[in-house]
C-alpha cells in the first residue's frame, strides 16, 4: 500500500504544488482582493487537482518514453497501471474543473486551461513549439484565479500572467535535456529571464511600482535563476533535472517578485516556500 501512495504522489508530482498555490494567491491579489475570502481556498484545491491531473496525463501519454528512459517511474515500474493511472487523470481533472468554477472563476478560462492542458500532453513529444502551450498552462491558471476576483483581466496581472508562461516555457525547454544532460538550447536562456521585462514594461506604461520591493524580490529570483543556470552549465550527470527541480520551485520568486512591486515587502511571504519546495523534491521527485 505504501508504494501504491508513493507512487500515486509520484505521478503527481506532489511536491511542485506550492508553486500551484503561490501562483494561485499571486494572481488572487494582484488582481485586488485580500487573503481570507473562502473562494481563494476552493480555487486553490481545483488548481491542486487540476495540476495532479495533467501530471498523471503526462505519464500516461510518456509510457513509451519512460519505458527506455526513465524505467523507474511509477507506470513503466508498474507500481500503478495504466488503466489506474487514467482513471486517476479523470477524477482529479474533472474535480479541479468543477472547484475552480465553484471558486469563482470564469467558466472560458477553466475551459482554456483544460485545453492547454490536454493539448500539451498530446504534443509535449510531437511538436517541438509546444513548450510554450506548457507555458500556456500556468498562464490560464493565473487568468482563472484573477478572472476569480474581477471581470475585466488588468494589465498588471496580464503582463505577469505572460511572463510566468514564458518562464515555464524556458523551464520546459531546459527539461528536453535532462534525461541525457544535453546542452540547453540558448533560446531557453532567454524565456527563464523574461520576468525582468515586466517591471520594465509596467513603468513605461504608466503603473506605480513599489521600488524598494521590486528591487528586492526581482534580486532574489534573479540570483536564485542564475543559480539554477550556472549548475545547467557545470559538469556531472543530473545536473540538468537537479536545475529543472530547482526552476519550478523558483516559480514562487516570481510570485513574490510580482507581488512585491505592487504591495511592497507583503509579496515576500513567497520566498519560505521556495526551500519548502525543495525539501518536498528531495521526498518526492518534482520531474
Amino acid at each position: 500500500m505504501h508504494k501504491i501512495t508513493k507512487g500515486v504522489l509520484d505521478l503527481c508530482r506532489i511536491s511542485n504544488l506550492p508553486t500551484v498555490l503561490s501562483n494561485c494567491v499571486g494572481a488572487w491579489l494582484i488582481a485586488g482582493a485580500a487573503l481570507g475570502d473562502f473562494n481563494l481556498l476552493v480555487l486553490v484545491l481545483g488548481a491542486a487537482l487540476f495540476y495532479s491531473g495533467g501530471m498523471i496525463m503526462n505519464d500516461v501519454f510518456d509510457v513509451s518514453f519512460d519505458d527506455e528512459f526513465r524505467p523507474d517511474r511509477p507506470i513503466p515500474s508498474g507500481i500503478i497501471s495504466k488503466r489506474s493511472a487514467c482513471i486517476l487523470t479523470l477524477i482529479f481533472m474533472v474535480s479541479g474543473f468543477m472547484f475552480m468554477v465553484l471558486g469563482g472563476a470564469q467558466l472560458f478560462f477553466v475551459l482554456l486551461l483544460s485545453v492547454v492542458i490536454i493539448a500539451y500532453n498530446f504534443l509535449h513529444k510531437r511538436w517541438s513549439h509546444s513548450v510554450y502551450i506548457m507555458g500556456a498552462c500556468r498562464s490560464f491558471l493565473y487568468l482563472a484565479c484573477a478572472s476569480a476576483v474581477s471581470a475585466n483581466v488588468q494589465q498588471s496581472v496580464f503582463a505577469w500572467c505572460v511572463c510566468l508562461g514564458l518562464y515555464t516555457a524556458g523551464i520546459t525547454v531546459v527539461a528536453r535535456g535532462e534525461s541525457t544532460d544535453r546542452v540547453v538550447k540558448f533560446y531557453g536562456f532567454i524565456l527563464l529571464l523574461s520576468p525582468v521585462l515586466v517591471p520594465v514594461y509596467l513603468i513605461i506604461t504608466g503603473w506605480q511600482l513599489h521600488l524598494i520591493g521590486t528591487l528586492v524580490a526581482g534580486f532574489l529570483w534573479l540570483s536564485w535563476a542564475i543559480y539554477c543556470l550556472c549548475i545547467i552549465k557545470g559538469s556531472g550527470d543530473g545536473r540538468v533535472g537537479r536545475a529543472v527541480s530547482y526552476l519550478i520551485a523558483g516559480m514562487v520568486l516570481i510570485d513574490a517578485f510580482a507581488v512585491s512591486s505592487h504591495f511592497g515587502f507583503y509579496g515576500l511571504f513567497f520566498v519560505p516556500l521556495l526551500p519548502l519546495v525543495i525539501w518536498f523534491q528531495t521526498k518526492v521527485s518534482g520531474t
